[in-house]
Order: structure tokens, then sequence, then C-alpha cells
């Protein structure tokens, strides 16, 4: 007799796990098929997207962040007093 009362989300699992499976396998089949040297610089570049972006895009998030403290200071200074406070200009 077939259960009318499955638990929900069981067969979408199922249908990810199996595409998961195929996808594993298509990615095995491309490594074992690659001769060593596109296998040496997909690693390469692995390594490149696991390691140095991410710590690109932390030290951009926190110059950011250090600019917009800064500029929350409240600082009087402007570009109208820059202009008008250049060295070498007097009137």
């Amino acid at each position: 007799m077939k259960d009318i009362n499955s638990a929900p989300g069981s067969n979408s699992f199922s249908a990810f796990w199996q595409d998961l499976c195929g996808y594993a396998r298509q990615g095995l089949d491309a490594v074992s098929a690659m001769p060593w040297p596109m296998l040496l610089a997909c690693a390469i570049g692995l390594a490149f997207i696991i390691t140095i972006l991410p710590l690109v895009i932390t030290l951009f998030a926190i110059f950011l962040l250090l600019k917009w403290a800064s500029n929350l200071g409240g600082s009087s200074w402007d570009k109208k007093t820059a202009t008008t406070e250049q060295p070498g200009k007097h009137e």
C-alpha cells in the first residue's frame, strides 16, 4: 500500500541528491580526462578562488568601513575650504 502522507520535501531532497551525485560523476570524469598541466592550472585557479579572493573582499570591506567611520566624525573640512585655503594662492 502506498503511503499517502509522505514527509514534505522528501521527493525534492532525493531529486537534489541524484542531481548532486550526477554532477559529482561528471566532475570526476572531467578531471580524469584532463592532462596534468591543465589539472595543475585548475588546481592553482581553485586555490586562488578559495584563498585570495575572500581575503581581497574582506580587506575591501574593512577599508570601506574605516572610510565610512572616519567620515562620521563630523569634520568641517570640505571642498570649498580646500579650494580657498590652497597654499601659494594669495590674493
